[in-house]
């Protein structure tokens, strides 16, 4: 398991000390096999032994400190000198309600059931916290062993603290020459970061921060330059066809391997192949400078390499300054050039741009709706085959699949050759890498679409479209509200979605529930008011507190057996909505997730449907 998530569950545990012993065994003598009661915390004050943890064996003298879970076999040997150890055992178990993504954290991996040791670099500071726990244990007031509890979490954050020094000094140097290795080996095939972080068995986003923090560059980005790097080196000795060299270096498409090649060394390949012959050291490149160099900085040629210039300091140029030194290439027109402000400042466009890729697959929706469907998207993780209404759900094959919205594939997105990519906050920390394959602009991504659908038709030439498409919506749920109003009478609808064992409530502040509340003008529960937070986690039985007269259940695949097993209970099946047959499920991504003009209008007809 990565350490990060193992932190993640530590912090949503609720820890209790079941015992805290200490012991002496005199050399030669031997403790006999038995099964550890509870996790349990092993921590050597003095001596030399051998001790096995389910099987695995630990030197005290090298790893001082152990961990076992509840049932692991445990026993000591080869006691050489008199060995004073603590033993603290505790229970450890998730504080309900919990995100699905703990429980499978923990499924997958529970650092409370770890076998595991290490040498803590400062161990003296470890032992006196556990002394004073051991203190506290023996004595017999609440006021005593609530502060033995208290001691016992100051432990387990200096052992985790402490645990991180010596994760971080002993793997991440060896990961980051492993991924360099592989890189360097199979640069000619496939790779993408999940497949990189799989092979070398890391999490994507831990890989992406290494690499960062070491290099100044991400690992897609220096696995590009490797291959420029090698790309250069055949085109100096070797007269093969440019397709030929461009497959040798991990690229299908030798128009796309061109483009690359000429964006980061200012020269296309045949004019690089041409320069090389009357130079001692034609490449760039050292071969050293793949793996020191600090500061990208790469050269503008053309109008088309504007935006991914680079300055000493890594980042890129304003869009202003590429819009200036674009138009005195001839490359702006004014009835061409409009400027985009976003949430990383202002984008210049030179041209409409037509090869689009979306980080977000409400942008799909968006787009669709003026005419205009992105070359590439990432994808939802569930109900991938019923996304969006039947007139565009077949045009999504056409459609290249990026990755996720949470881990999209960046070099997926760089072969689709992008003249702009659209994306939210949430891949702010991605976006000297987007930038540097092609614009990009920051959306906010929870901005209600009529605020979100003008920048997209400004970026299209599209205003008066987006206008429109606007106009119509809201002409549409005028009609609707009144007859709504008249129909429902002041009765409350409510929006929720059952997940990670508890039922989400969605609130009057989210953008979907805005439809029902805002845009429709219908009564709320008092509940699910909240100006705040766009949602609420409740147990089944708060169903009967909230009381509402229609209920919308938000459904997918990642839910479908919790709901299921929900409406199969006993407090399900008393509530009054149920009783009176008020209850609509809906699909998720349809309504959460494809959150534009072409959804919602079908999400509108289908609320009016279930309450006219």
């Amino acid at each position: 398991m990565f350490f990060q998530d193992q932190l993640m569950l530590w912090n949503h545990a609720a820890l209790k000390v079941v015992d805290v012993r200490r012991s002496i065994l005199a050399p030669g003598e031997v403790l006999p096999p038995s099964k550890l009661a509870a996790s349990t915390f092993l921590c050597t004050v003095r001596g030399r032994a051998q001790l096995w943890l389910d099987q695995t064996p630990y030197a005290t003298d090298l790893y001082p400190v152990c961990h076992a879970g509840k049932g692991a076999s445990f026993t000591v040997v080869e006691v050489s000198e008199p060995l004073e150890y603590y033993m603290i055992l505790y229970k450890a178990s998730l504080i309900m309600p919990c995100r699905e993504e703990l429980l499978r954290m923990q499924r997958a991996s529970d650092p409370f059931q770890s076998t595991l040791g290490f040498a803590p670099h400062a161990p003296f500071s470890l032992l006196a916290t556990i002394e004073k726990l051991y203190q506290q244990w023996l004595k017999n007031s609440a006021l005593d062993k609530l502060h033995a509890k208290a001691l016992f979490h100051q432990f387990i954050y200096e052992t985790l603290q402490q645990l991180s020094v010596h994760k971080e000094t002993a793997t991440s140097q060896r990961l980051l020459e492993q991924a360099v290795q592989f890189m360097e080996e199979n640069y000619a095939q496939k790779i993408s970061l999940d497949l990189l972080a799989n092979q070398l068995g890391c999490n994507p986003r831990q890989l992406q921060r290494l690499f960062k923090a070491e290099l100044r560059i991400g690992p897609m980005e220096y696995l590009l330059r490797l291959r420029l790097e090698r790309a250069k080196d055949l085109l100096t000795r070797m007269q093969a066809p440019l397709i030929q060299i461009a497959e040798a270096v991990g690229y299908s498409d030798s128009y796309y391997f061109s483009r690359m090649f000429k964006k980061y060394s200012g020269l296309s390949p045949s004019q690089f192949r041409e320069q090389a012959g009357c130079r001692d050291n034609p490449s760039d490149l050292s071969p050293s400078y793949i793996v020191s160099q600090k500061t990208p900085m790469y050269s503008v040629t053309d109008e088309n390499a504007i935006h991914y210039q680079y300055q000493n300091t890594g980042s890129s140029p304003s869009n202003s300054e590429a819009h200036r030194l674009a138009q005195s290439k001839g490359g702006v027109t004014e009835a061409t050039h409009r400027t985009i402000s976003h949430r990383k400042g202002e984008l210049d466009l030179a041209h409409t741009p037509e090869k689009i890729v979306v980080l977000d697959y409400q942008y799909i929706d968006q787009l669709f709706s003026l005419g205009h469907l992105p070359i590439g998207s990432v994808f939802g993780t569930s109900d991938t085959s019923v996304l969006l209404p039947e007139n565009l759900s077949g045009k999504l094959e056409g459609i290249k699949r990026l990755g996720t919205k949470d881990e999209p594939d960046l070099v997926a997105i760089a072969e689709t050759s992008p003249e702009l990519i659209i994306c939210t906050q949430i891949h702010e920390h991605l976006y000297e890498e987007l930038v540097a394959i092609a614009p990009t602009v920051v959306l906010d991504r929870n901005e209600d679409w009529r605020v979100s659908l003008p920048v997209l038709g400004k970026m299209l030439g599209k205003e008066k479209e987006a206008q429109k498409v606007i106009d119509d919506y809201n002409q549409k749920i005028v009609s609707l509200k009144d007859a709504l109003a008249a129909k429902m009478n002041g009765k409350t609808v409510s929006l929720i979605r059952p997940r990670d064992n508890m039922i989400r409530l969605h609130t009057t502040a989210h953008r979907t529930a805005k439809i029902l509340y805002r845009d429709l003008g219908m009564a709320a529960p008092s509940m699910a008011i909240d100006s705040k937070r766009t949602s609420s986690f409740i147990g089944l039985d708060a169903m009967t507190e909230l009381n509402a007269d229609h209920l919308f259940v938000l459904k997918d695949d990642s839910n479908e057996e919790l709901t299921r097993e929900y409406q199969k209970s006993a407090i399900w099946k008393g509530l009054r909505v149920v009783k009176a047959n008020q209850v609509s499920t809906v699909n998720t991504t349809m309504w959460i997730g494809y959150y534009g003009p072409i959804a919602i209008n079908r999400v509108v007809d289908q609320i009016a449907e279930a309450l006219l």
